[in-house]
C-alpha cells in the first residue's frame, strides 16, 4: 500500500454525518473490514452524485431540482463507478466513451441503452461502430458537460409517468435513471459484503482503485 500524503482528507461523509478520511480507509483495508469499506464506497458515490437531488422538500422539488443537473451527475457517477468495478477502466483517461458501453451492457436494468454496446466478438464498440451508448455519450454526457445541453434529438424530463428511457423519442427520465443507479449502488455494496475480500475480482478492482485514490490524497 502506498504512503498517504494527507491522512485527514475526507473521502466521504458517512450516513451518520461523520467524515471518512484517508486514514480511516487505510485502516479499513488493513483490517479487511468489508462492511465499513462497502459502506464507505456507497456513501462516497451516493453522497456526491445522487443524494443532493434526494432532498425531501416540496419547494426544492418544484423550484430547484433540475433534470439536466441530475443527468450530469449520473454521467459522472457512471464513470466513477466503472473505475471501481472494472479492471480495464481503473483509469478512464481516453476511455470515457467506452465506459458507457461497458456499463449499459453490464446491467440488465439499462438494457434499453445497451443496444450496439458490444461488437460481435463481445468487445466494447468504438465510436465508429455506433450504438446507443456512443450516441448517449456524445449527445447526453458530452452535450451536457461541455455545452450545457443535449444534442441531436435527445431530451431529458422528470415526468412521473415516463420510463427511464424512451428509444422512440430518445427521451431520458432523469429521476427514474438516477433511481436505477441508486439500486445498482445498493447492490454493489451488498455484493462487496458477501464476496471474498482476498480473491474475488470485485474486491481486487475496488482495492486497486481505492489505493490509487489514497496515494493521490
Amino acid at each position: 500500500m502506498k504512503k498517504m500524503k494527507n491522512p485527514d482528507l475526507s473521502l466521504a461523509i458517512s450516513s451518520n454525518g461523520k467524515d471518512v478520511t484517508v486514514k480511516d480507509c487505510t485502516f479499513f483495508l488493513q483490517q479487511k473490514d468489508k462492511i465499513k469499506l462497502a459502506n464507505f464506497i456507497f456513501d462516497r458515490l451516493y453522497g456526491r452524485y445522487l443524494k443532493p437531488f434526494d432532498y425531501n422538500s416540496d419547494d426544492y422539488r418544484k423550484h430547484f431540482k433540475n433534470g439536466f443537473a441530475l443527468m450530469a451527475n449520473c454521467c459522472l457517477l457512471i464513470e466513477t463507478y466503472v473505475s471501481f468495478t472494472s479492471r480495464q477502466f481503473r483509469s478512464t483517461q481516453n476511455k470515457s466513451g467506452k465506459c458507457f458501453g461497458y456499463f449499459f451492457s453490464s446491467h440488465k436494468s439499462f438494457a434499453l441503452l445497451a443496444k450496439g454496446a458490444l461488437k460481435p466478438d463481445g468487445t466494447i464498440a468504438d465510436k465508429k461502430d455506433g450504438g446507443i451508448p456512443n450516441d448517449f455519450f456524445d449527445n447526453v454526457r458530452c452535450g451536457i458537460l461541455h455545452n450545457g445541453e443535449t444534442k441531436n434529438g435527445w431530451k431529458i424530463n422528470r415526468e412521473a409517468t415516463s420510463p427511464y428511457f424512451d428509444p422512440g423519442t430518445k427521451t431520458l427520465n432523469a429521476f427514474e435513471f438516477s433511481s436505477l443507479l441508486k439500486k445498482i449502488l445498493d447492490n454493489y455494496r451488498d455484493t462487496l459484503i458477501s464476496s471474498d475480500f482476498d480473491n474475488d475480482e470485485i474486491w481486487i478492482n475496488f482495492k486497486n482503485r481505492l489505493n490509487d485514490l489514497i496515494s493521490k490524497s
